[in-house]
């Protein structure tokens, strides 16, 4: 699709269904103000940690058995491997390739996901953004090996080659059965949901990655996670709302570089 052909078909889809044109208008608002602001973006590099040692400082008393644990997640990074190795030669934008393979959370992120998951043990996990449902997977799985929790996953069909059959279509059916999807914008569903199902345990951003947007659904969750629970955030490097909203708390994040880029970074907060 060529980038005329591309705007034509998102234009008049934004016509037709005038809902998804007021959000999509917003969303490259957003990205359109952030790109403009001239500020010095908080250099992460200095705050990384190792895989290891994050886990190590999470959880002391199981340090040197996360290897055991990595164990159980190979047959759901085979099962991703697959997936995406169906659909990498499949034109993008399409209907059956509705969102970039490079969009997926890599398996550094998702491992850490799995295990906070396992050992936590949460009853409530909620999520921002699923597109083919990376994250999900590994959180499935260790709500699935637990025989407990829910996650609530929100995300919505921003484009005409998006629909709500695509979103988390890479998870595998028998992990399903503690998932449930919100479907709609964040910004509307998020505060509806979380005082129905408060207090939350783990709270995943990977929605719209600007300022506004990430700031606002930070502060909407901090208030409904446990004390001892988790907000985390997928790429925190493309502006300072994370390191803004951890400073305002006086906080002192985690930080796990990713693999997918060299200034890419998982943000975590423990309450």
């Amino acid at each position: 699709m060529n980038n005329l052909s591309f705007l034509l078909s998102v234009l008049k889809y934004s016509i037709t269904h005038p809902g998804v044109g007021r959000e999509l208008l917003k969303s490259k608002y957003q990205t359109w103000d952030d790109s403009r602001k001239k500020y010095s973006i908080f250099d992460y590099n200095s705050k990384k940690m190792e895989l290891d040692e994050i886990l190590e400082r999470l959880f002391p008393e199981l340090k040197g058995s996360f290897s055991d644990l990595e164990k159980n997640t190979i047959n759901l990074q085979n099962h991703t491997r697959i997936f995406f190795d169906k659909i990498k030669d499949i034109d993008y934008p399409s209907h059956t390739k509705p969102y970039p393979i490079e969009y997926t959370l890599d398996n550094t992120s998702g491992f850490f996901l799995y295990v906070l998951c396992k050992l936590l043990k949460p009853d409530t996990v909620v999520e921002t953004g699923v597109a083919y449902g990376s994250s999900s997977m590994y959180i499935l799985q260790a709500l699935s090996e637990n025989n407990k929790g829910t996650l609530y996953s929100i995300d919505f069909a921003f484009s005409p080659w998006q629909s709500e059959k695509m979103i988390g279509a890479a998870i595998p059916d028998d992990l399903r059965k503690n998932w449930k999807l919100i479907f709609g914008p964040s910004s509307q569903e998020l505060p509806k949901l979380l005082p129905t199902i408060s207090p939350i345990d783990v709270f995943f951003h990977d929605s719209l990655h600007t300022f506004k947007n990430m700031t606002s659904e930070f502060e909407t969750a901090w208030p409904h996670i446990k004390k001892g629970g988790f907000l985390i955030s997928d790429d925190i490097s493309g502006n300072n709302a994370f390191y803004k909203f951890y400073s305002k708390l006086n906080l002192d994040p985690f930080v796990l570089p990713q693999k997918s880029s060299p200034n890419s970074f998982l943000g975590i907060l423990q309450k």
